[in-house]
């Protein structure tokens, strides 16, 4: 039962991007996470904060708050606390299939962090979406059952996702030079829903429901060097093993995870202008054998660079706020084509310090322009963020 369901999945999202030619054409609606989540393990999750988000993701080799740069950690300098929620509306175009009014809302990143006693180490702990896999499909297509010609429904739903649990650990190794390392939880799960109906009532309906867990691990290390007052240079990289799938009564199934690097540059000629940006680059081709025939898996590469204006002190309008505007690029992993698909996000926000600094109030809005492997999707995303100091 689970390969058929997972049969199912495999053509219903090849019919749904027009990526598997015998169900080129057919109906499908439906979709709730991005489109381009049906394929592999899922949409791939962003390890960003909120402040991350607005920026392009251009420092988030540099920030604490995100989940990247395990050395970043070391800002910490008292016990921290962030959180955020986010809201994504996005439609989407197949052929001359249009579907819009698709929503979804998820607490995308939590964060606690604090110094370790009277020690130079830093200590953090967070979870951010490794990937996510929540969708709605249907597709008709014409069916030959004992030389009847029957018109055949499919209906594949699922929802979960995969998060990334991670206990970080940071050295203030000198007064220029910061050093980290983090141990990565890979954990999470799905619900599978399949029914198939056929438009002969003689055939019974087919319908079948599994939940399946993930789990996985992996290792990250980072730096960050302050070259001269004012601009900074990280770099990280992480190694994930595999994604262990457990389905029941069924014996469990692996996919290799990428390897990763990242590289950033910081640069502040006033305390209150802030230029970063941060390139990453994943090796997600290794998961290429570990899924379905017909997936393909890509090495991706993203950018994002980010402005910050304001902060230290600075008001705007003669409040105590600072503005932020980004830019991303980024290929995307998972396709049945030979074109690897790819997106654009422009993004900005306000942040907002309340309490003489010991709340700060944060909102990313992010406009997605996606396309590549038979589809275009275009989205929106709301975040807003909550930063504490107890």
């Amino acid at each position: 039962m689970i390969r058929l369901q997972l049969l199912l999945v495999g053509v219903a999202a090849g019919g749904l991007l027009c990526w598997v030619s015998p169900l080129t054409g057919n109906e499908a609606h439906a979709v709730q996470n991005s489109v381009y989540g049906i394929q592999g393990i899922g949409f791939p999750g962003r390890p960003v904060s909120i402040r991350s988000r607005a920026l392009g993701g251009g420092n988030a080799v540099f920030d604490p708050a995100s989940a990247l740069n395990p050395a970043a950690v070391a800002g910490y300098t008292r016990l921290i606390a962030s959180t955020g929620l986010g809201t994504t509306f996005r439609n989407y175009t197949v052929g001359d299939t249009s579907v819009g009014g698709l929503r979804e809302t998820r607490f995308p990143i939590g964060m606690v962090g604090t110094p370790i006693g009277g020690s130079p180490l830093r200590l953090a702990v967070s979870f951010v979406p490794y990937a996510e896999r929540s969708f709605d499909v249907q597709t008709t297509s014409a069916a030959v059952i004992r030389g009847e010609s029957l018109t055949v429904e499919d209906r594949i739903a699922a929802e979960g996702a995969v998060t990334d649990f991670r206990l970080a650990v940071a050295l203030g190794a000198g007064s220029r030079l910061l050093v980290g390392g983090a141990v990565h939880l890979l954990a999470g799960s799905s619900r599978l829903r399949v029914r198939r109906d056929f438009s002969d009532p003689q055939y019974r309906s087919f319908v079948q429901q599994s939940d399946i867990s993930f789990s996985g691990w992996g290792l990250s290390a980072g730096v960050v060097v302050s070259l001269v007052r004012g601009i900074q240079l990280g770099a990280a990289l992480r190694s994930d093993g595999t994604l262990e799938s457990n389905f029941p009564l069924s014996a469990p199934e692996r996919v290799d995870l990428p390897w990763a690097a990242a590289a950033g540059l910081r640069i502040a000629p006033t305390p209150s202008v802030t230029w970063s940006t941060t390139a990453m680059w994943r090796a997600w081709s290794r998961a290429t054998g570990g899924l379905l025939q017909g997936t393909r898996a890509f090495d991706t590469w993203e950018i994002g660079s980010g402005l910050e204006l304001g902060g230290a002190g600075a008001r705007i309008l003669g409040l105590p706020l600072v503005w932020r505007t980004g830019v991303r690029y980024a290929s995307l992993p998972f396709s049945a084509r030979d074109e690897q698909p790819s997106e654009l996000v422009l993004s900005g926000g306000p942040g907002l310090f309340l309490g003489g600094g010991r709340i700060a109030l944060d909102l990313a809005v992010e406009r997605a322009s996606r396309s590549g492997g038979g589809a275009r999707e275009e989205a929106w995303h709301v975040a807003a963020g909550l930063t504490v100091v107890p």
